[in-house]
């Protein structure tokens, strides 16, 4: 039963023996994204959504929990959604439509669809790990048609947002942000959303 005990250690990340991983590149149905701010900063980062070039009034949420309740609130029809949360998505993936309470109204949402017409996020769970959980929420917005852009720095947009109010904004999609687009942006306070 001789042998030496050893103390476990770490190897150099360039070890072929090494615990640590690499970040694996994107995956293939990822391709950069682009939220820009109508006479404002742009943030690069990655789409986890719909692939679709969307423009509208650019908000931000604080809230902690309840990520379906916020996307699902009709408030936030035709906006583009910013959450502070540093990580959206790991513990509630997204529920069933189907659950209702004993009035038959959504027990998960607000409304029946995603309202926003984008998302902003800092960081995405693409596996999720509750157990009424259907589906991603990276799915849930491809299903919607709701695009969605990860890997920004959130705390900047809200520090924009804050000083000078919201403003106008639009996702879009491709290798590189060009500041020249003539592109109009979209205000949905100029669309009759009733």
């Amino acid at each position: 039963m001789g042998g030496t005990r050893r103390l476990a250690t770490i190897a150099d990340d360039a070890s072929p023996r090494s615990p640590i991983t690499r970040p694996k590149a994107a995956p293939a149905h990822q391709q950069p994204a682009t939220l820009s701010i109508r006479d404002g900063p742009f943030f690069s980062g990655n789409s986890f959504g719909s692939h679709r070039d969307v423009s509208g009034e650019v908000v931000f949420t604080t809230s902690i929990v309840g990520y379906p309740e916020s996307l699902t609130d009709p408030s936030y029809r035709g906006q583009i959604l910013v959450f502070t949360q540093p990580l959206i998505g790991k513990n509630y993936g997204v529920p069933s439509r189907e659950a209702r309470d004993e009035f038959n109204l959504l027990k998960h949402f607000e409304s029946e669809y995603i309202q926003p017409i984008g998302v902003v996020v800092a960081g995405v769970a693409r596996k999720y790990s509750h157990w009424t959980a259907i589906q991603s929420l990276g799915e849930w917005c491809t299903q919607q048609g709701v695009a969605a852009i990860t890997g920004v720095d959130t705390r900047a947009i809200v520090t924009f947002l804050c000083e000078r109010g919201s403003t106008l904004g639009k996702i879009s999609f491709g290798e590189a942000y060009d500041a020249d687009q003539d592109e109009a942006f979209q205000d949905p306070g100029n669309v009759n959303l009733v």
